[in-house]
């Protein structure tokens, strides 16, 4: 392979095709990650991001609306997904600890209440994680 080739063959990356499309006004159709604004997937709150088809041109990233996805999946992502995100930021703004014990009680790999109290401790005891701990009551 010559030195030129590298400049010369097209890249696998899609966003330099994303950036082209954008810069140069040349309408295609990608699938991006983007907020789910417009309800693009019905079901899926709002401020999360979804991944779904979009066209991308100057006028910048439109999402297409799509048909949905089936109720079980729809639960498993409210389930798995946005209800931890929820109890995260909740816990945030309220300094509770007690919130942050519940979401690491909601993952599937904690057993018991014991493991989840000592891994929140463990968490909260390491040095670099002082303003953490002082913020969490």
């Amino acid at each position: 392979m010559k030195v030129t080739d590298v400049f010369t063959r097209k890249s696998e990356e899609s966003i330099i095709d994303i950036v082209e499309s954008i810069a140069c006004d040349s309408p295609r159709v990608f699938q991006v990650n983007i907020m789910n604004s417009g309800s693009l997937v019905p079901g899926v709150p709002c401020n999360f991001e979804v991944e779904v088809p979009a066209l991308v041109s100057r006028r910048g990233v439109q999402g297409i609306k799509t048909d949905g996805l089936p109720k079980p999946l729809i639960a498993y992502i409210l389930r798995d997904r946005v209800a931890p995100v929820e109890t995260e930021l909740e816990a945030y703004e309220a300094g509770s600890r007690e919130l942050l014990l519940q979401l690491i009680m909601m993952d599937p790999w904690t057993r018991s209440k014991e493991q989840a109290e000592k891994l929140l401790e463990d968490i909260l005891n390491l040095p670099f994680n002082k303003e953490m701990k002082e913020h969490y009551k």
